[in-house]
């Protein structure tokens, strides 16, 4: 009997389940929190779990501290459980806000942008060899959507008719915004069976970010290389997201020209 009232003593003097039910609480609100913006799902989530964490491991810092005080009170342990909790509110209604912020601006330019203009040519590398197709195209997105525009799928390229299955690569985007509202996008397009040496251009903000490959790529094996040369040049097929655009190129392109600006470029056949 005088054995289990020491033990309820003890319990009453060392009240680990505050820290533990705290603990549970910070990561279960990070866990279960809805999240509405697709692009920055991830972002706002990991910030969550970080700010959980973070929280957890100071208030148990804070329960050694209090447990060595020689007055202990039961209030001021939950107070400590609180104080993470109202910080880890405060980030994460911002988050929240954030995040409902961005979904709303992506619904925006789903469905208001605009487009005003748009023009191709051939991409040359800087010795003058063609490559691909370079877009050029002016936009209207919704005022206030700056900070989303970088995350707007560019223009791309297909090709109808057939025989042609495989799809383009972007190489390169640039965008230059010309007032709060219209931007200026520039695309460069390049067949999805060139090297990576070609696919991959290495820029100045992005050092490395090139391939030393030279070979060629044929999903289909030769056979697709000598459909793809022998394939009359025609209009490829530009098709937006956001704005929903799709339409011909104004110019017909060779697709073996590109190849051949590919091997004057230092690329090669490798089976």
């Amino acid at each position: 009997m005088g054995e289990e009232k020491t033990r309820g003593i003890m319990k009453a003097k060392n009240p680990i389940w505050v820290p533990v039910l705290f603990t549970l609480a910070y990561f279960s609100y990070a866990l279960l929190t809805p999240i509405h913006a697709d692009w920055f799902k991830a972002v706002v989530r990991f910030f969550l779990l970080s700010a959980a964490a973070v929280s957890s491991v100071l208030l148990w810092a804070c329960y050694g501290l209090w447990f060595h005080r020689k007055s202990r009170s039961l209030g001021w342990l939950f107070g400590i459980g609180l104080l993470p909790v109202a910080i880890l509110g405060v980030f994460a209604l911002y988050s929240l806000y954030r995040s409902h912020h961005l979904a709303s601006l992506d619904s925006k330019i789903k469905t208001e942008s605009r487009l005003i203009r748009i023009d191709d040519e051939e991409l040359l590398t800087a010795r003058g060899n063609p490559i691909g197709v370079r877009l050029h195209y002016e936009v209207h997105y919704p005022k206030g959507s700056g900070e989303l525009i970088p995350h707007v799928p560019p223009a791309n390229l297909s090709m109808v008719p057939l025989p042609y299955l495989m799809g383009f690569w972007v190489r390169n985007t640039e965008s230059r915004a010309l007032n709060a509202t219209d931007y200026s996008m520039t695309v460069d397009v390049v067949p999805e069976f060139m090297p990576k040496m070609i696919r991959f251009l290495e820029t100045p903000n992005n050092p490395g970010s090139g391939s030393p490959d030279p070979c060629f790529w044929w999903a289909r094996g030769p056979s697709e290389r000598i459909t793809v040369l022998s394939t009359a040049p025609q209009a490829f097929w530009i098709y937006l997201s956001a704005p929903q655009y799709s339409a011909r190129t104004q110019r017909s392109y060779d697709l073996q020209r590109f190849y051949e600006g590919a091997l004057n470029e230092g690329t090669k056949e490798c089976s």
